[in-house]
């Protein structure tokens, strides 16, 4: 008999063991979900944070290459007002060379410049001739 009471006391318990086993295996499921979600987002706002560097990163570049651009721009540009430097050569009626020389520089090459007729130009020198 005493068989038969422990098959029923084990029958008997059977129902309340598999439904606490039943409420641990949701709670494990809910608390896996729970982490499951909780590492996502982690992994999310990493990857924000890369992608936050990387736009930190990319502006440095820019900026750098812009300066680099401004520095050229006005190397060039600095460049071409040296060769935009005037050069005359002003010449006689008997093609003698009179004077020569930058005449912002110089007043008195300036005023003969005035006195005188353009003849040609060639690159950055302008040559002139004084009549008679």
């Amino acid at each position: 008999m005493k068989n038969s009471k422990n098959n029923t006391s084990k029958s008997n318990r059977s129902p309340k063991v598999k439904n606490l086993s039943a409420i641990i295996a949701i709670m494990l499921a809910v608390v896996t979900l729970f982490q499951a979600g909780s590492l996502k987002s982690n992994n999310l706002n990493k990857e924000e944070s890369v992608s936050i560097m990387e736009a930190k990163l990319i502006a440095e570049i820019d900026q750098f290459y812009t300066e680099e651009e401004m520095e050229i721009e006005e190397e060039i540009y600095l460049e071409m007002e040296e060769e935009q430097v005037e050069e005359v050569s002003i010449f006689d009626a008997d093609n003698n060379l009179v004077a020569s020389g930058n005449p912002t520089n110089n007043t008195e090459l300036r005023k003969l410049v005035n006195q005188a007729d353009y003849l040609s130009e060639y690159g950055n020198k302008r040559y002139f001739r004084l009549s008679k």
